[in-house]
């Protein structure tokens, strides 16, 4: 398994710095190159030179093999501890070589040695730092003997022994920082990994999560979103992937989010909140918890699809009225035909007053409302989940209107059907469409009085959802009105239950629809039914 970048689980020390051996042989040239430059100068500033030939040949040699290592280190992406290993035994053997050119340890030139012993130490293994820092001092001790016994040079055996001891410390020293840095690189690299295998297994978890997450910072930019959030937003707001992309701005692409969000930041303690679909779809319910760290603040949001959860309770509603009206038929409906059958029979005594003839009337009125309202409440109780179908609207809702007027020519040529979209077609349940269309055209004949018109327009709203307007020309609604009457019960009329609009609305919910009520600019009612439909 690996994490993102390609970071592997597990941990590998570094082998090999290839940067910094390039770096080495560059400078490694530079020396070469102003050794051997002072080998032409007759009275060279720096050196003492004593035998120039010599002198010439090694630093020569030395500049020669600088470049080859130069070169090797560039093209050769193999064997790096061989590489290191005979660019520090050449740097050891030519120091040496053109110290003795120089007259020996007294020319200070052996000091340079103290830099290979301590490349030596960071590049290479560490025990070879004093294995190298050993091989110095025997060439060391070696020159001294032969240009002692050999050549007329003067040395000192304190400064052999001093510069021996130098590189001796240069590579202990080394050796440890050298460790202390390795470990602390170690430790670096570890917690690199851990925090990308941390990383890693967090995407991993959010990924595979049923619900959609958002991760957000302190300016409110997503900075993750994982496939289920993004099925949810595409599907339920229509949104598009390319739109829910992070990074992106919360307020611009998801305006109703960031609204939740802001009501939460106002009272934490808010309870979650549900997001109506602008599509007509399942609701999204919405979560936030913050996330604090020492460098900065952010929020998480957790959304999940509430579908199944709300067919749970519209199964638990339609099971809690089907209770009710089943006691309601026994407890009420028999004693209720009773007051009306005898009623009925006062009613057909023409030897009684007027007044009581009125009020058999009136009984037999409001038993048959009461009887009304049973046989609404019933019906919703009855009402099964939706089976959706692909209805084309303009083959069914003539068929729908003639259905509706049968046997009436007036009723039939007071609808008007306009068409605003080419794409007709409405996956709905059948009986459920005609139960609705049927009680919002009926109310709309009732209050347009007996000559308007009334007019159902198709179209598509701004969310490119496929909706139905029933246009009447009353009088329209009062604002009062309008918000309460899907609400069970709420009627302006002693004649109605109360019930019709509210059994609309709760078989739109069936089909994952809404309809909406509004006023005409120019004077009227319009009940709107909308839902999603992917057009073709």
């Amino acid at each position: 398994m690996t994490a993102e970048g390609g970071i592997k689980f597990g941990f590998r020390p570094r082998s090999s710095n290839w940067t910094s051996l390039r770096l080495l042989n560059i400078s490694r040239v530079i020396v070469a190159a102003i050794l051997f430059s002072q080998s032409f100068l007759p009275d060279s500033p720096l050196l003492q030179i004593r035998d120039t030939t010599m002198y010439a040949w090694v630093s020569f040699g030395y500049l020669l093999l600088a470049v080859v290592f130069t070169v090797a280190s560039w093209i050769e992406r193999r064997n790096y501890q061989a590489q290191v290993t005979l660019q520090i035994y050449s740097d050891i053997l030519a120091i040496i070589l053109l110290m003795h050119a120089c007259g020996g340890v007294s020319s200070g030139l052996g000091m340079l040695l103290v830099i290979p012993i301590a490349i030596s130490a960071l590049l290479s293994r560490e025990s070879l730092a004093l294995v190298f820092a050993a091989l110095g001092t025997v060439g060391l001790l070696t020159e001294y003997i032969y240009a002692s016994n050999i050549t007329d040079y003067r040395g000192n055996s304190t400064q052999v022994g001093l510069l021996g001891i130098i590189l001796f410390i240069t590579a202990v020293v080394t050796q440890t920082l050298t460790r202390r840095i390795r470990r602390g690189e170690e430790q670096i690299q570890k917690h690199k990994l851990d925090a990308a295998n941390l990383a890693a297994l967090n995407s991993e978890i959010l990924q595979n999560m049923d619900s959609g997450v958002l991760a957000m910072d302190s300016e409110d930019q997503v900075r993750h979103i994982n496939d289920s959030a993004k099925q949810l937003l595409h599907s339920r707001l229509s949104r598009s992937y390319e739109e829910l992309q992070p990074p992106f701005d919360l307020a611009h692409v998801l305006p109703g989010v960031y609204k939740a969000l802001q009501r939460w930041r106002v009272d934490p303690d808010t309870p979650k909140c549900l997001l109506p679909s602008t599509t007509g779809g399942i609701d999204l319910q919405a979560s936030f918890h913050p996330l604090s760290s020492a460098s900065h603040q952010g929020t998480l949001v957790f959304l999940e699809d509430v579908s199944s959860l709300k067919q749970q309770m519209q199964q638990a509603k339609l099971m809690s009225l089907g209770q009710l009206t089943a006691n309601i038929a026994h407890e009420i409906r028999n004693p209720l035909g009773a007051i009306s059958h005898a009623a009925e029979l006062l009613g057909e005594n023409h030897d009684l007053p007027a007044t009581e003839l009125r009020l058999s009337e009136i009984i037999q009125q409001h038993s048959r409302r009461i009887n009304g309202i049973i046989e609404d409440i019933m019906q919703i109780s009855r009402g099964q989940m939706a089976s959706e179908e692909g209805i084309d609207l303009r083959k069914w809702l003539p068929a729908f209107l003639d259905s509706l007027c049968v046997g009436d020519e007036d009723c039939r040529r007071r609808f008007r059907i306009e068409w605003d979209t080419e794409h007709s077609e409405l996956h709905f349940d059948r009986s459920h469409l005609e139960r609705i269309l049927t009680n919002l055209c009926r109310n709309a004949l009732h209050h347009s009085g007996s000559e308007q018109p009334v007019v159902l327009r198709v179209h598509r709203n701004k969310e490119r959802e496929l909706c139905i307007d029933i246009i009447d020309q009353g009088k329209g609604l009062a604002e009062e009105q309008i918000d309460k009457i899907f609400e069970p019960f709420y009627t302006t009329s002693h004649q109605g239950s109360g019930l019709g609009l509210y059994i609309v609305s709760q078989l739109a919910e069936l089909n994952n629809a809404r309809v909406s009520a509004a006023n005409q600019p120019e004077g009227g009612a319009r009940f709107t039914l909308c839902k999603h439909e992917v057009s073709k």
